[in-house]
Parts: structure tokens; sequence; C-alpha cells
């Protein structure tokens, strides 16, 4: 609907526009008429002053002063429209005329230039010289046996003179301005000293009278955008400009009344738009929004008990609404089922690591039985030996099982129970042991013979410690360096009577365990003397968990 009242309202403001400008361009053609009008009287007033001063002129330098003076006294009562009448002789002395005595015009600014012109003219005076009033004057040269004598003046009240400039407070839109041949303001509606402001900004006044148009539109002098209308006066002689707001040509031009036709397919078409709008709201955004959310949170891990429910939805919407919930009740229940076998495969991987551990714990039971009735030293030391082996191992399992994640152990939680249990199974229970450990996780795969190898090397430090230095601890360092390595170091203080090298390099069952523990870290291992301390160090990267089928 939007779409198709677009290109009607196209079509309503193009002949809307046609029908504004056919209306300015009726009013332009008032306007010409108008100013035709107020320029008619003046050009059958001017013309017939020409006239009767053309005919007096021929006879003018034959008469008496007193013959000249009843002459002009006849010209001005004849006619109810002239107030003065007189020869102007070159000299500027004016004894013949209707005024009471002699005149002198020598004062008179650019006297000789006007006297002395030749061929007819009119112009307007806004005070004459004798009437003191604003006249038309009607000029006509007189010559004496060829010779110029002087000029032949009669003044006629000037209606566009007097109406207008005269009264300054004028509201017409309608503006008039007179002009001479020349270019020269005569007069103007409101006054001279405000006739520019009606005049075409960027025309010469001289040049308005030749104008191969009588009707324009240009700005004014003052900016104002106006029409304007050039009509003569006198032919030749005298012209009127006549303008006015170009806005107000059509009966208000931009007023409300005049943009109404204009701003109704607009407004259609912003309605239409606001239609579309309201109803692509209400029929499609709104439930997606819902549907957005939904799968959002869905997405985010909230699993509502209620379904989606879409208000008064659509069949498409409804569609999505239902296939939405049956495919979130599919998921729940798989997650579900997925969850509940990882629950059970927890119980039961740590039911195999308690029963493993529980098993081992026998195993060291029955080795402590065997111990108990062994005759010799070396059978009790290697049982001895055997069961701390066995009960590293049990150890491992019992914190497999204990703690939350099964899959993994905990680097320091591992280490100190193997350092408790070590130092436990020490004689001298004076000796002091030290730890210092960083926390990562570790898989089985590492977890089981970093924990025997830490065992071992415990073994191998309460061993061969110089007993004599109680305030020198055994110490236990774990940390974790760049790229996942790690390193343990493990150091005892030494007799100078003592070589606890041999516990490591040598060939019995420690050194060759200790050997095979490196083996499975892929580790490097290190030990020294240095400063009566026996160093033993390995350091391996900690890895992840490998199946049975890659190791």
């Amino acid at each position: 609907m939007t779409l198709a009242l677009f290109p009607l309202g196209l079509i309503s403001i193009w002949q809307t526009y046609s029908v504004v400008q056919e209306a300015e361009t009726l009013s332009r053609g008032k306007g010409i008429e108008g100013d035709e009008a107020k320029a008619e009287e003046g050009r059958r007033e001017g013309s017939s002053a020409d006239g009767g001063a053309e005919g007096l002129a021929q006879v003018i330098t034959r008469l008496s002063p007193e013959d000249c003076n009843t002459a002009m006294r006849k010209l001005v009562d004849g006619r109810d429209t002239y107030i003065f009448a007189g020869f102007v002789p070159l000299d500027g002395q004016m004894i013949c005329s209707t005024a009471n005595g002699p005149v002198d015009l020598t004062g008179v600014p650019d006297f000789e230039t006007e006297v002395r012109r030749e061929g007819p003219f009119i112009q307007l005076n806004e005070r004459g010289e004798v009437s003191q009033q604003p006249v038309l004057i009607v000029s006509q040269p007189v010559f004496n046996a060829g010779t110029l004598a002087g000029r032949l003046t009669v003044s006629i009240p000037h209606a566009l003179t007097r109406n207008g400039t005269a009264d300054n407070t004028d509201t017409s839109d309608l503006k008039i301005v007179s002009l001479n041949s020349e270019g020269q303001i005569m007069a103007a509606t409101g006054g001279i000293d405000t006739a520019s402001e009606h005049l075409p900004s960027g025309i010469a006044p001289k040049d308005l009278p030749n104008m191969p148009i009588q009707t324009f539109r240009a700005l004014s002098e003052n900016g104002q955008d106006r029409l304007f209308a050039i009509s003569p006066l006198v032919p030749g002689i005298l012209y009127l400009v006549g303008s006015w707001p170009a806005g107000a040509s059509v009966q208000g031009g931009l007023s409300l009344s005049g943009l109404i036709p204009l701003l109704f397919p607009v407004l259609m078409w912003c309605a239409g738009i606001s239609v579309a709008i309201l109803g692509l709201q209400h029929l499609v955004l709104r439930h997606l929004n819902d549907l957005r959310s939904g799968m959002r949170q869905f997405g985010l891990g909230t699993r509502r008990a209620s379904s989606l429910q879409l208000v008064n939805p659509p069949q498409e919407f409804e569609e999505a609404e239902r296939a939405f919930n049956r495919m979130t009740f599919i998921l729940s229940e798989a997650e579900e089922r997925q969850a509940q076998d990882l629950r059970d495969k927890e119980v039961l991987l740590k039911e195999v690591h308690h029963r493993v551990k529980n098993n081992l714990q026998l195993i060291a039971s029955i080795m402590n039985m065997q111990m108990r009735r062994a005759q010799s030293d070396e059978a009790k030391s290697l049982l001895a030996a055997l069961q701390q082996r066995v009960r590293g191992l049990a150890m491992l399992h019992r914190t497999l099982y204990t703690t939350t994640d099964v899959a993994t152990i905990d680097s320091q939680e591992l280490i100190t129970t193997v350092v408790k249990d070590a130092s436990s199974l020490i004689q001298d229970h004076t000796m002091r042991v030290d730890a210092k450990l960083a926390s990562f996780p570790l898989f089985p795969d590492q977890a089981v013979p970093l924990s025997m190898l830490l065992a071992e090397a415990l073994t191998n430090a309460f061993k061969y410690s110089d007993t004599s230095a109680r305030d020198i601890p055994v110490t236990v360092l774990l940390e974790e360096h760049s790229n996942n390595v790690a390193r343990l170091v493990v150091t005892n203080p030494v007799g100078d009577a003592k070589c606890p090298e041999d516990a490591h390099a040598g060939d019995g069952l420690g050194s060759q365990l200790l050997k095979a523990f490196v083996r499975q870290l892929d580790g490097t291992a290190y030990s020294a003397i240095r400063d009566g301390l026996f160093v033993f160090e390995i350091t391996f990267e900690r890895r992840e968990f490998e199946s049975a089928s890659n190791a």
C-alpha cells in the first residue's frame, strides 16, 4: 500500500504545483494590470499636458507679457488638473506665468542644464518651485527664429506622488517606483529614500526602461524575493516599476492554506509508512524478539519449566513456536540423560578407585603381617620397602576418589599427601620437612609415576640425611614454568662419611625404580651435592591424558 501511494502522491504534488504556478502566472497578470492602471492616469495627464504645452510654445514668443500671462491662465483654467504654467527664458527670469509676479529660477539646481535641453521631457518634482507640492512637470522647448529662447512648463499634481510618496505609512504589497529615461528615481511608494529597496538587485536603474520583458522575478536590494513589472508612463520619457512579494502572489503563498495541498500527499504517504511499521511490529517483530530471547536464554543454559508462549502469533510463527518448544524439550531430555550417565560413570569410577585402594591396603596389611614373622633384618627391610610402595599406590587411589574432579589430581594436594605418608614412616621423628608446592592439574598417567618417584626420593632423603644437622630440614619444591614445564626438587643434609649418590646412581631396586619413573614422565633427572646438601631434581613437561591405545 505504501509503494502504491508513493507515485500517486508524486502525481498529486506535481498537479498541485502546476495549479500553483498557473495561479502565480494569473497573479502576475493582475499585478501588471494594476501597475498599468496606476500608470494610465499619469499617462493621460502627461500626454494632455504635453499637447497643450506644445501648442502654446509655438506662439509664446510673439505675445506681450500681459498677453502671455493671460494665455498661461487660460491654459491652466482650461484643465482641472493643471496648477501652473509658465515660460522660462534662458536667463532664468520667469515673468510670463500663472504666478503672481516674476520668479527667479537661477538658483534652482541644474537650471542651466535643464533649460538648454533639447526636445520635450517630463519629470517629477517632489516640491515645485511655485506650487510647493509634488508635481508632474511637462516641458517643451521654445524657439524664436530657429534659436532656443527658453522652455514652456506645465505642472499638474501627480497622483502617484501625491498618494504614494506623501503617505509613508502605506502597507500595500504593491510598491511603485517612477524613473525617467536616464534611470533617475522621481518618486516611490513610501518615499524616495526607500525606493531602492523595491528595485531589483543586480540591475542598474538606467537599464530598467530598456528591459526586453515586462515582468520578471528577482531579489530586491533588501534581499526579498519579489515580482517586478515595468510600464511606460510617458513612452521614452517616464517609466513606472511596480513590485510585490513573490510569496504573496498566490493568496498567501507559503501560508498554511497554500501548503496543505502539497502536504496532504506527503502526510498520506507518512501515514502509510506508519501503518506498515506498526503492522510489522505487531505481526512480526515482537514475535521475533520473543523467539530470539527464548533462543538466547536456552543457549546460555537456562532451562525454563514453561515453554515459549507467543501472544496471537500468525500461523508461520505458531509453527516456529511449536518447533522451538519441541527442540528445547528434546535437547533438555538429552542433556538430562547425558548428565545422569556422567553421574553414573563418576560413581562407578570412584567406586573402582575406592576398591583398588582397599585392595592395596589389604595387601599392605598382609605384608605387615608377613614382615612381623620374618626372622632376618634383610627380609624385614625388603618387605617394609615394598609395603611403602603399595601404600603409596593406595594413597593415590584414595586421592582420586575423594577429589571432586575424578579425571585429574591437584599437584599440591598429591605431593602434600605423599610427604605426610612418607614422614609418618621415618624412625627419627625429629626430622623436619619443608614443602613449597605449586598447584596445577595432573592426569593419572603422570600423577602415579610422580608420586612414586617422590616417595622413593623421600625414602632416600630420610635414609641418608645427616641426623646431626637438626636445623637443616628436608625440602620439597614443586614449581611450574612457562610452556607447562614442571620442576620437582628434593634436598636433604648429608654428612662427610656418607655418599647418598650411590642410592640414586647405583644398580639397586630404588635406583632402578627412580630411572623407570623418570622415563614414564619423559623427564630429565639431575643429582649432586652442593654446600652440604644432596639435591635431586627432575624436570618434565606436563601433558594431556593419553589413552591405552596411544600409550
